[in-house]
C-alpha cells in the first residue's frame, strides 16, 4: 500500500490552529469588544462583535465552538488520508483559510495600535505556513 506523503502535514497545522484557539480563549474577546472602535471599518465583520459578547459571556459557546472546528478538520484528514490528491486540496484550502485569519488578527492589531492577545501563534503561523506550502509543493 502506498502512502500519502501529505499526510504528516496534518499535525502540525491542526496543532497550530488548537494552539491558536486556546490563546484565542483566553482575552482575545474582551480586547476585541474594547478596541473595535479602532479598527477600520474594512477589517470589521458583521457577525464577530455579536460573537465577541457572546463568547465573553459564554466562555463555553466558544470552547465547544473552537472543538468543533478541529474535529471537523480531524475528520476531514481521517476521509482523505487514502487520497493525496483529496489531502492537498483540503490542506491547501485549510492552509488560506488559516492564514487569512492568522493576517487579519495581525492587520487589526497594527491599526488599533494594541498587541492582541492571539499575536503569539499568527507570528508563528506567519513563518511555519510558506514551510508548509513550499512542503506540499516540493514533494509533489
Amino acid at each position: 500500500m502506498e502512502t500519502n506523503k501529505y499526510i504528516h502535514l496534518w499535525l502540525p497545522i491542526i496543532g497550530l490552529h488548537t494552539l491558536h484557539q486556546l490563546e484565542e480563549s483566553i482575552s482575545f474577546w474582551q480586547w476585541y469588544i474594547d478596541f473595535v472602535d479602532k479598527i477600520p471599518q474594512w477589517l470589521q465583520f458583521s457577525k464577530i462583535l455579536e460573537s465577541a459578547h457572546l463568547a465573553n459571556e459564554h466562555p463555553e459557546y466558544f470552547v465547544g465552538a473552537s472543538v468543533g472546528q478541529i474535529a471537523f478538520v480531524v475528520l476531514i484528514a481521517f476521509l482523505c488520508r487514502k487520497n493525496e490528491k483529496a489531502t492537498r486540496i483540503a490542506l491547501s484550502v485549510y492552509l488560506v483559510g488559516l492564514s487569512f485569519f492568522l493576517v487579519w488578527h495581525i492587520l487589526i492589531s497594527y491599526f488599533t495600535h494594541s498587541y492582541s492577545p492571539v499575536m503569539v501563534t499568527c507570528l508563528i503561523g506567519i513563518y511555519l505556513i510558506p514551510k508548509w506550502i513550499t512542503r506540499m509543493i516540493s514533494s509533489k
